[in-house]
């Protein structure tokens, strides 16, 4: 079980796993873990609670159904699976549902007033719905905006938790989400937090801030990219374990760590090292390199 909070969920950790597979390249429909992937697909969708309000895979948590949302989005886009692009919608529609209507965030329970990071990976989901053509309106991102706004300092280049005490983290996934709402590449604001988090450089027991801060500086692309991304690559592929059972993997205790356990870990540094061919770029006229 993959541990979130204080609360466990094996969608939250299904999804996980999924990812570091779709992110691959590899899918349901064909590839050397065809079979694996939609068993947990169809693990996924078995989990899946009908609402009103659309398909509810939280298991106690909203983590877990951003999760589950990017997992099954993706999953649609690279396949145009039907009967997985109809579950996609589902929790897609259970995230707007679930979005706090008045600051625009969304935490742990529908309907909650939001923090960063859960909002971080709702939105997340939103954008990756959104480019597999599934139905997203406008609304839950003009609410984002708003709760961005709550949590900003030095004019949107750092973002706190529930307030406006900046740290790390927090800061790259606040600024991942300005991107997806619509920052140009030169916002001053994304121009300075891009250079900070490169000056700050990768954390050596902070998956979660690794993660987000690796995909703020992909997009951004330059000189923030190029000194991040050789120390970021060369890092992980030291601390991978290469002996017993737990060869192929990583444990960190930071950054949720702790808490989530290994399972966590690892899919985050393999997602951290796909970046390259995982995602299009935001800005297409940036160059991105990659070290050989």
């Amino acid at each position: 079980m993959q541990q979130c909070g204080d609360v466990s969920t094996t969608t939250g950790a299904t999804a996980m796993a999924l990812l570091c597979f779709l992110g691959a390249g590899q899918t349901h429909i064909a590839g050397e873990y065809s079979e694996f992937i939609k068993s947990g697909l169809y693990y996924l969708q078995s989990r899946s609670l009908e609402t009103p309000h659309g398909s509810d895979f939280q298991e106690g948590t909203m983590y877990a159904q951003g999760l589950s949302a990017i997992t099954l989005a993706e999953a649609f886009a690279m396949t145009g699976d039907r009967a997985v692009g109809e579950v996609a919608q589902g929790a897609l529609d259970f995230i707007i549902y679930a979005q706090d209507q008045q600051g625009g965030g969304c935490r742990y329970t529908p309907g909650q007033p939001g923090d960063t990071t859960v909002t971080g990976w709702q939105l997340m989901a939103l954008e990756s719905g959104q480019a597999a053509g599934l139905r997203v309106y406008r609304d839950p991102f003009v609410l984002a905006s708003r709760f961005l706004d709550s949590v900003e300092s030095e004019s949107g280049s750092r973002y706190g938790y529930r307030d406006r005490k900046a740290k790390p983290t927090t800061t790259a996934v606040g600024l991942l989400c300005r991107m997806y709402l619509g920052w140009h590449h030169d916002h001053p604001a994304l121009e300075r937090g891009a250079a900070q988090l490169s000056q700050l450089g990768p954390a050596p027991d902070n998956m979660y801030f690794n993660y987000y801060a690796t995909q703020v500086l992909t997009h951004y692309g330059g000189k923030p990219w190029e000194i991040w991304n050789p120390e970021m690559r060369d890092y992980l592929i030291q601390t991978q374990a290469t002996h017993g059972h737990e060869s192929g993997s990583w444990y960190f205790e930071g950054g949720y760590g702790r808490k989530a356990g290994r399972l966590y870990n690892t899919a985050m540094a393999i997602t951290t090292l796909e970046v390259y061919y995982r995602y299009l770029p935001l800005y297409t006229n940036v160059v991105l390199e990659e070290d050989d």
